[in-house]
């Protein structure tokens, strides 16, 4: 190939690779593909292309085409730490955890300082439920970020599965320290204070999720168990009322709120607010209607009895 024809390519390639740089990074990420394959075919052994092709891939929700992408990058930079982190990312994406850790420690062996690999590698431990070694990933994290709210925030979630809740509680404070307008913290320390019975401090945590992001249906349907477990079921009912409105489809809602109007015997709004939570996932929901002791003192209801009927045929 003359020199002067190839160094024409190598600019083409170029002006495509910048073109679809650009279309990536205004996230349209069609017409990334499209300039990204055209400096593609004009040098085909173009790594930083080939990489960018995979991150457009993965954006678009086409992980296997991604990590296919990735591992032609791979094959011509094969230390490249940011290429094994986003490949790991991808097969993340297809619940391929453990092949997920793996290209994470591939990734880190190449560059151990990199802390948004080790909280990601954290988070693939979560998918496996190894919490212990979680925490571990997300404090090397931490060493390395220490303002890093959102390694502060999932390092008390793995906290929080090992019923460590005190731990999981500074964890989350750290998160608030850092970003103090952190919904998701602010509702993980709620949902943390419940599960360990703490419900009033739980409720002022969710109002202060609920103060920064109204429309959070998570924190109202949590506070809404609060109230219910200090048997406040007026306002029980009020936040399950308003995470019904936000979230119609979660049959837990429905559930709940059912469990409340009993306590209130008030039966036939009750078993409405049943047949909705059935409708919406009726293995779940009929199974434990039948078991759940919840319901014990409707059992002999006509309604009730009526309910279990329709629902079985």
């Amino acid at each position: 190939m003359p020199n002067s024809f190839k160094l024409t390519l190598n600019l083409e390639a170029e002006f495509f690779f910048q073109q679809g740089l650009r279309r990536n990074k205004v996230k349209k990420f069609e017409a990334a593909i499209a300039s990204l394959d055209k400096a593609i075919r004009c040098k085909p052994d173009y790594p930083e292309a080939l990489f960018q092709k995979g991150f457009a891939l993965g954006s678009l929700g086409r992980h296997e085409d991604a990590i296919a992408c990735f591992d032609e990058t791979l094959r011509l930079r094969t230390n490249d730490s940011w290429v094994w982190h986003n490949r790991a990312i991808a097969l993340g994406k297809l619940e391929r955890h453990l092949d997920a850790l793996n290209s994470f420690d591939r990734a880190i062996e190449f560059n151990p300082n990199a802390a948004t690999v080790w909280h990601n590698r954290g988070l693939t431990l979560c998918d496996l439920k190894q919490y212990e070694q979680a925490i571990k990933s997300f404090e090397r994290s931490l060493n390395l970020q220490a303002d890093a709210y959102w390694a502060w925030n999932n390092k008390g979630n793995a906290l929080r599965e090992l019923k460590l809740y005190e731990e999981a509680l500074n964890s989350y404070d750290r998160a608030i320290e850092f970003d103090t307008d952190n919904v998701m913290a602010w509702h993980n320390r709620g949902v943390t204070l419940n599960e360990w019975g703490r419900y009033q401090k739980a409720i002022k945590s969710f109002d202060r999720a609920l103060a920064i992001q109204p429309n959070h249906y998570k924190a109202w349907l949590n506070r809404g168990i609060a109230w219910e477990k200090l048997e406040h079921y007026e306002d029980a009912l009020i936040s399950y009322n308003r995470a019904g409105d936000l979230q119609p489809n979660d049959p837990t809602i429905w559930y709940n709120k059912a469990r409340c109007l009993i306590l209130q015997n008030n039966v036939e709004a009750a078993i409405e607010n049943l047949q909705q939570a059935i409708s919406l996932c009726p293995e779940t929901y009929l199974q434990m209607i039948k078991t759940q002791s919840d319901f014990d003192n409707i059992r002999s209801d006509e309604r009730f009895q009526a309910l279990l009927q329709e629902q079985s045929h």
